[in-house]
């Protein structure tokens, strides 16, 4: 355990580095000044690096593979180039980071508890599907055009792969879950700080509402899951997508409600935006909450200064090499969106983006799926509803809400919400819920909403009818941290103290496709082979001057 938690600890410092490095230029080339802000979006800054460090390296991974395929030294030696900002501040001193109990726990305690799942946390079904091979083609390979006819679903690309491909060092791919471990370890020392300084209230009781939605978690039909955040198995990034878009929601909603905010806050806000889609693009309703901050700030804050619009520039930047990426690889600016696939490209084949469409919808009991075959909602409500964690989630998530507003009227004084700030909230958590509703009610996929919902509480709370020290809320913050992990993990870990992950090269097996390809004997898992797609036609890939093509027969 000793091993995993150094390897964390680097992990997690590389990219507290690599964030604050983000940050200093940013802030030195976009707002004019030298010095960090000491809270960003209500948020201690140093709190929010790491995240921050992921976005910055992400984005450079995608940069970077337009030339050179992710495994080369250039590339590595660049990474290592992006804490650099560092050394070059003069305010850039560890030492004045003072050591006590509680950044004891949050730095070590915290880890310490979550990386115990590495015991019992494997594969994600998806990541022998595509995640891992398409991983392993951007280590092979610089960008190739029309990618997504290698495999469909490589077309589903995320900036997530990016980051885990480049961390395939001792292929135990243990760094690959503790990507998604620094996002829970995040949130969760957001959530503690929120409730140890209590300033901005409405923060603080969203924070003490999402604690105890945590706790409910863990009671309830079929033993619980209420849609609080869990531990997916590797590769999979849809917790890390929720955290960020809670964090982002409650940010913007007290934006909204104290007509207040700074620059710099709305550069990192629009980042982290940018930054969720991403690495999911049904992250995107999140716009609409954007467009309501950048109506509200736009006087007190832009004056009609065109000069004042270079906040975006970082995000602007980022979104033209991710936009461009996803449209050469896959002929469509959204993928699978087949209204957006507008080319000429010789290796497009028409209109086979629909099919795609259709398969991401029909995995997810989409209510889109069901009325373009006619059927009625009762038939879509009658399937949904009859899959199991679908159901258990839904009772539990309702249940919960019921217990957590009678908790909310018996021991919180209320205000009326100010009308905006009402109606931005009710109506962007209607337009989440009814894009799940069309497009993926899983509950995987539901999980930043319905933190929103329940965070959302807090915001028209005015004090506690009763006094509790602040003390008790965070030791029941490490309880729920503690029964995050399941208790397969702790036990896994007292019988077997080894790690679960494995190396699928030794253990797929395949046998002869079309062509010189591939294609699993069993299954639909190509996990870590180039040569291996579950496409149903001979590709071809042209080597090009400089860019390869990947073309597929009709």
């Amino acid at each position: 355990h000793f091993e995993l938690i150094t390897k964390y600890i680097f992990l997690f410092g590389y990219f507290y580095l690599a964030g604050r490095s983000f940050l200093l230029i940013l802030n030195k080339l976009i707002i004019k000044k030298t010095k960090i802000p000491n809270k960003i979006l209500f948020t201690k800054s140093q709190i929010l690096y790491p995240i921050l460090g992921i976005v910055l390296v992400g984005n450079l991974l995608i940069i970077f593979n337009y030339l050179l395929p992710l495994k080369n030294n250039a590339i590595y030696v660049l990474l290592l180039m992006a804490p650099a900002g560092n050394f070059f501040h003069k305010d850039f001193d560890l030492s004045k980071n003072k050591i006590n109990l509680y950044s004891f726990s949050n730095l070590l305690l915290i880890p310490v508890i979550l990386i115990m799942s590495s015991y019992d946390t494997s594969w994600h079904v998806d990541a022998g599907y595509y995640h891992l091979n398409h991983q392993n083609w951007l280590l092979e390979s610089n960008m190739i055009l029309g990618q997504v006819n290698i495999f469909w679903a490589f077309g589903m690309s995320s900036i997530y792969e990016y980051i885990s491909a480049v961390l395939w060092f001792d292929r135990s791919f243990i760094l690959i879950h503790f990507l998604t471990i620094i996002f829970i370890h995040t949130f969760f020392m957001i959530l503690i700080e929120y409730i140890r300084e209590k300033k901005d209230h409405e923060l603080y009781f969203a924070s003490i509402f999402i604690l105890a939605f945590s706790l409910l978690d863990n009671f309830g039909v079929d033993g619980g899951r209420n849609g609080f955040i869990y531990i997916q198995g590797v590769t999979k990034q849809d917790i890390p997508v929720a955290i960020i878009f809670v964090l982002v929601s409650l940010w913007s909603f007290l934006i909204i409600k104290n007509k207040k905010s700074t620059s710099f806050d709305l550069m990192i806000l629009f980042l982290l935006s940018f930054f969720i889609v991403q690495v999911k693009l049904s992250s995107v309703v999140i716009a609409y909450l954007l467009l309501i901050v950048l109506i509200v700030m736009y006087k007190p804050l832009f004056k009609g200064k065109l000069s004042e619009l270079k906040i975006f520039i970082p995000t602007a930047i980022f979104f033209f090499f991710w936009l461009l990426k996803g449209y050469l690889t896959t002929g469509c600016f959204l993928f699978p969106l087949s209204s957006t696939c507008i080319n000429n490209f010789g290796w497009y084949i028409a209109n086979s983006t629909e099919s795609f469409e259709s398969i991401t919808t029909t995995a997810s009991y989409s209510l889109i799926d069901y009325l373009y075959q006619s059927k009625s909602i009762t038939d879509w409500w009658d399937s949904f509803y009859s899959y199991k964690i679908n159901r258990t989630v839904l009772l539990n998530f309702v249940f919960s809400f019921l217990i957590i507003y009678l908790f909310k009227k018996l021991f919180f004084k209320v205000n009326k919400f100010p009308l905006f700030l009402k109606i931005s909230l009710f109506s962007f958590i209607l337009v989440n819920l009814t894009y799940l509703s069309l497009y993926g009610p899983t509950p995987r996929y539901a999980v930043g909403t319905l933190l929103v919902v329940i965070g959302s509480l807090g915001f028209n709370v005015s004090k506690m009818r009763v006094n509790i020290n602040a003390n008790l809320f965070i030791v029941l913050y490490f309880i729920s941290i503690f029964f995050l992990v399941r208790a397969s993990s702790y036990q896994a870990f007292l019988d077997t103290p080894e790690t679960v992950l494995f190396d699928p090269v030794e253990l797929a097996k395949y046998e002869p496709s079309i062509g010189d390809w591939v294609k699993p004997d069993v299954g639909d898992a190509c996990w870590i082979n180039l040569k291996c797609t579950m496409e149903k036609e001979n590709i071809y890939i042209d080597e090009g001057t400089f860019f390869k093509t990947a073309f597929k027969d009709l």
